[in-house]
This record gives structure tokens, C-alpha cells and sequence, in this order.
């Protein structure tokens, strides 16, 4: 006899099959590490390997073996626990898992006490799989035809990626919306108040993955941004599934014997802003917070974060004063988002991946800017993302007065001219490996936008030489910075540039030549009050005199001269600070040589 059952479950069998034997690839490289060492040393690109699929499938066989009393207790209980049950199996196809699903499927094939269940286990470990292979996995999934064809058309440097981006930014913005989706379906038996409360609570949530997302954009590193935005919808989606189950009504049971209401909302409120707030304070203050506290303020953090949880909760579990505490939460969380939480996590993660490219090993390198190449600028090609190279220029400017935030080396004085040296090399690449194989109709554009990097770099390493006191090289850079700047048509940079340059000539003892490039200067007639100031300063350095005094010129005076100038979206915002920092580093000397 024909049963539904007869037909899925080996249909599920194939697909897992499948699934299994595309990602073995990426298995041995991740998880074994015998067969990865055995890659290191003699590569192979594809390897389908039969056999290593049979042992994962009866690996899988086991585990659901193991689990299948736990998962049929689950699937009877409701449908919170059929959710919960496929979300996790979801979550772990996902994470590079998916011969579960194979174990699973082959499990109610042979030994079939409730394989319904068990799809519910076995069809989203699946789904996983194909979606890691869709939007997460390694890119080496052709065979070797596949790849010659591929290094042909786009070289032995450039790499494939997955347009997994949009993928992610829409599963996170809609797994951000859910609460709010609830809460309009949701609270028939609760009052009017409390439901306009909910509502305005969970538009706060909505908000904040917006803004969230907004801020995402800012990592310059495309491939880390990804794995941001694949964690943040991967969170988002199990803390909805883990409030709509059973794990979210003992939360709600739990909460309600505690303080609710508005005393409940402000006691949450500053249970997840006093930690946040005592470690930036100490930090805006110059002292180093430790790791110990650190850990333990975002351990305190973590379950009360924007305000998620606690409206997802009483979205899905409604009590009375549930929808008010979390209110004034996500309202705590609001504000503090606005205040500065987390601005500076896109800098952060943005120094940890390019680190990567300062590796040891450089096929893992060459690697990563052959994924940079493709992803950033080839798939981009009406607008290049450089932002990678605008975010190691700035690296390097505040590497060179001592802040090391983000690398593990401590780079810093003239060793900061790595980032400088590494931006160079990747647009070095992006002129021999990129535009030779760009659309003709947009290669302005990038050319624009590469000349625009070459300049910032050009300037972050002029700022370096300086704080390094290196003049000599560093009036040499300067005058670099100032011809790029007059080719880019950006005058009001090339004045400032030229002041750098008649200060240190003056500093270097050779005043016939800071005079001539003082007599440049002031023909160079500006009606913007900071450049102007820049002139007197020269000129002040050129007069002598036992000191200096400190400087009218103010990094929003510099960024407000330079708004006007052509590119302003390819330009980095860094310069106007680190500008007017190191003008006054070098006019505030007691003593001028």
C-alpha cells in the first residue's frame, strides 16, 4: 500500500543525500582536521567522496537514533514544539550540519515509529544545507572545468562569492518585524492601553533593525558585513520561534511573578543601560575597562538587548503590565542606541578583517582579497565599494598617535604604515586584476573612485610620517597629497596640504624653499576663514619666532571647507579630525628649527 510516508521519506533520503554530498567539501575543510591538513598540503578543489557521505549519514543515523524519543515527545506537545524542533534543525543545517538531516531521513526510512515528526527534524536540517549552499558556503563548488573557465574569464586572483547580502539584510529586517506583526494579531484579551503599548513598544523594535540595519552598511569588508547580517537574522528568528513555543510561556510565567507594569519596565530599563553606560563613561574617560567587566556587563546585556525578547514575549504570551515594562525597555534601548551604543562595532569589525589580509599565510591572504575584488567592486560595477581602503587609511592615522583598538599586533608610530602599504597593494590590485575586466561604460566610475582612495591613503600616510616626526618623507607625502588633491579638483584639501608643506620646511631648516612655497600659497587667494588660518599659520612658521600659538582651525571648520568639494561620497569623513590634530601637533612646538 501507498502512503504518504512511503513517498516523502525517501524523497527526503535523495535531497539529504544530495545536500550531503555537495557540502562535504566544506565539512572536511571546517570540521575535520585531518582532512584539512591533508587540503593544505596537497589541494584538491572537488572532492565528492562517496565514502565520507556513507560514514556522516550513519554518523546522523546515530544522533537521530539518540533524539528521535526526545523529538516525537516534542511533536506530540503542540505546535510550539513542531516549530521549535525545525527551527533548530534549521539553525543547525545552517551552521554546516546538514548530514543530520540525512541521518535523520534514513533513520524513519528503516525504522519508521513517527517519521512525520521526524520531517519536521529531517526536511529543515535540509533547508539549511541548501540555503548554507546558497548564501554561506565556500565558493569552490565547481569542478575543475568550472574553474578554469572561471580563472579565465576573471583571472587567478579574483574569486567567487554568493550575492547572499540582500538574502540576509531582508531575513533580518523581517524577522525584526515580527513582534510588531504579533502584536497587531495578537492582544484581543488585552485592554486598549495595554495594546497601544505593545504596538508602540514593538514600532521601538522595529525602529532599532532598521537603524541596525542602516548601521550594518558601515562595515567596509562586504564578506564581514555578511556574516554580521547572517548572525543578527539567524538571532532575531530563533529568540521569535523561542517566545512563540514553550520556552517563551515559562518566560512569561516566570516574569509575571515578578515586577511588571511601570515599576518592572524602569527596573529592566536600568538593568540593561547602568552596564552599557558605566563601561562608556569609562572609556570616554581615557581608562582602559577590564576584560572581566566587560564580559560580565554583556552577559547582563545579552537577554534585555533592544528590548527584542521582552516584546516578542508579550507579543506572544500577553499579560497584564507586560506590554508597559516592555515599553519604557525598548524605549531605554532606543535611546541609548541613539546615544552611541554600538557606533563604534562596524570599526571594530572592520579592523578584525583586515587583519585577515595581514596573515602569515598567504594563500589565505590572496584569498581574501580575491573575495574582496569580486564582492566589493566586480558585482558593483555602477558603484565601487571602497570602503575597505577609506577604513585601513583612517587605521593608520590613528595607529600612528598610539590607538591600536582592534589589532591584535599593536601597531603603531611608523609600524602603522602597514595599513597605508596594505590600501596601496589592494588598489594596486583592483588597476592589474579589476579594470581590465570592467564595463566599459562604468570604468570612470571606478577610476573616480580609485583616485579618490589613492588620496586618502596618500594622506593617511603623510599624516603617519608626521606624527612620526619623519620630516623630510613627510614633506615629500605632503606634496603628493597636494597633487593628487589639484588633479581630483579639490583646492580647499591643496591649500591645507601646502600649509603642512611650508610648516615643515621650516621645521627642516630650509627657508629659501618654505619661502617659495609660502609665496605659492598665498597666491591662492581663499575667502574660507579656517584656510585662511591655515595661511597665517605658514606663515607664522615662516617669520619665526620663539613659539607658535595654537591653532583657529578646528576639525568642523576643515569639514565644513571641504563639503563643497567633487566626490563628496567617495571621500572619507576621517580627515577633517586627523587634520586638524596633527596641524596643532606641529605648530605647538616651543621651539621652531
Amino acid at each position: 500500500m501507498v502512503t504518504t510516508a512511503s513517498v516523502l521519506t525517501p524523497a527526503v533520503v535523495a535531497v539529504a543525500a544530495v545536500v550531503t554530498l555537495v557540502n562535504v567539501q566544506e565539512f572536511k575543510r571546517r570540521w575535520l582536521s585531518a582532512h584539512l591538513a591533508r587540503e593544505i598540503t596537497r589541494p584538491v578543489y572537488r572532492t565528492y567522496s562517496p565514502g565520507l557521505v556513507a560514514l556522516l549519514g550513519a554518523l546522523g543515523v546515530g544522533v537521530a537514533f539518540l533524539l528521535s524519543p526526545l523529538l516525537a515527545r516534542l511533536g506530540h506537545a503542540g505546535t510550539a514544539g513542531i516549530v521549535l524542533i525545525a527551527a533548530v534543525g534549521l539553525a543547525l543545517g545552517v551552521a554546516g550540519l546538514s548530514f543530520l538531516g540525512l541521518g535523520a531521513a534514513v533513520h524513519a526510512l528503516l525504522w519508521p515509529p513517527d517519521p512525520l515528526v521526524l520531517y519536521w527534524w529531517a526536511a529543515p536540517l535540509v533547508a539549511g544545507g541548501i540555503l548554507r549552499f546558497l548564501h554561506l558556503a565556500e565558493h569552490d563548488r565547481r569542478g575543475a572545468w568550472g574553474m578554469v573557465a572561471a580563472m579565465n574569464r576573471n583571472g587567478p586572483v579574483i574569486m567567487g562569492t554568493a550575492p547572499a547580502e540582500p538574502f540576509w539584510r531582508v531575513a533580518g529586517l523581517m524577522a525584526g518585524l515580527a513582534p510588531l506583526a504579533a502584536a497587531v494579531a495578537a492582544g484581543q484579551g488585552s485592554s486598549p492601553a495595554e495594546r497601544a503599548a505593545l504596538a508602540a513598544a514593538a514600532v521601538l523594535v522595529a525602529v532599532q533593525t532598521t537603524w541596525t540595519d542602516l548601521r550594518s552598511r558601515a562595515v567596509p569588508e562586504r564578506l564581514a558585513r555578511l556574516g554580521r547580517l547572517a548572525g543578527t537574522a539567524l538571532l532575531r528568528g530563533g529568540t521569535v520561534v523561542l517566545a512563540a513555543g514553550p520556552v517563551g510561556a515559562a518566560f512569561a510565567d516566570l516574569w509575571s511573578r515578578g515586577p511588571t507594569g511601570v515599576a518592572g519596565g524602569l527596573l529592566l530599563a536600568a538593568w540593561a543601560t547602568l552596564p552599557w553606560l558605566l563601561v562608556d563613561l569609562t572609556t570616554r574617560l581615557g581608562r582602559t575597562v577590564p576584560a572581566p567587566a566587560r564580559v560580565l556587563a554583556t552577559l547582563i546585556r545579552i537577554p534585555l538587548t533592544g528590548g527584542f525578547a521582552a516584546v516578542a514575549v508579550a507579543a506572544f504570551h500577553p499579560r497584564p503590565g507586560f506590554a508597559v515594562a516592555a515599553l519604557l525597555l525598548a524605549a531605554a534601548e532606543t535611546a541609548t542606541l541613539a546615544a552611541g551604543r554600538g557606533r563604534a562595532t562596524p570599526l571594530y569589525i572592520s579592523y578584525r578583517s583586515a587583519t585577515g589580509f595581514l596573515t602569515d599565510n598567504p594563500d589565505r591572504a590572496r584569498n581574501l582579497a580575491g573575495k574582496w575584488l569580486r564582492d566589493a567592486i566586480l558585482n558593483r560595477p555602477a558603484r565601487p565599494d571602497l570602503n575597505l581602503i577609506r577604513a585601513l587609511a583612517k587605521r593608520a592615522a590613528l595607529a600612528a598617535r598610539g590607538d591600536s583598538t582592534g589589532d591584535p599586533a599593536h601597531r603603531t608610530g611608523l609600524d602603522a604604515l602597514c595599513w597605508a602599504d596594505l590600501a596601496d597593494r589592494l588598489l594596486d590590485l583592483v588597476e592589474s586584476e579589476v579594470r581590465p575586466r570592467y564595463p566599459g561604460r562604468h570604468r570612470a566610475r571606478l577610476d573616480l573612485a580609485a583616485g579618490n582612495a589613492r588620496a586618502d591613503v596618500s594622506w593617511s600616510r603623510a599624516i603617519v610620517l608626521t606624527h612620526a616626526a619623519a620630516w623630510d618623507e613627510a614633506c615629500r607625502q605632503w606634496g603628493d597629497c597636494a597633487t593628487r588633491r589639484m588633479l581630483l579638483g579639490h583646492p580647499a584639501h591643496e591649500l591645507f596640504a601646502r600649509a603642512m608643506i611650508t610648516i615643515l620646511l621650516v621645521r627642516l631648516g630650509r627657508t629659501a624653499d618654505a619661502a617659495r612655497a609660502f609665496d605659492r600659497l598665498g597666491r591662492a587667494a581663499t575667502p574660507v576663514p579656517v584656510l585662511r588660518a591655515c595661511v597665517a599659520l605658514a606663515g607664522a612658521a615662516l617669520t619665526g619666532g620663539p613659539a607658535l600659538p595654537a591653532p583657529p582651525v578646528t576639525a568642523r571648520a576643515l569639514r565644513s571647507a571641504w563639503w563643497g568639494e567633487p566626490g563628496g561620497r567617495l571621500r572619507s569623513y576621517w580627515t577633517a579630525d586627523e587634520s586638524a590634530l596633527i596641524l596643532h601637533t606641529v605648530t605647538a612646538v616651543d621651539v621652531v628649527r
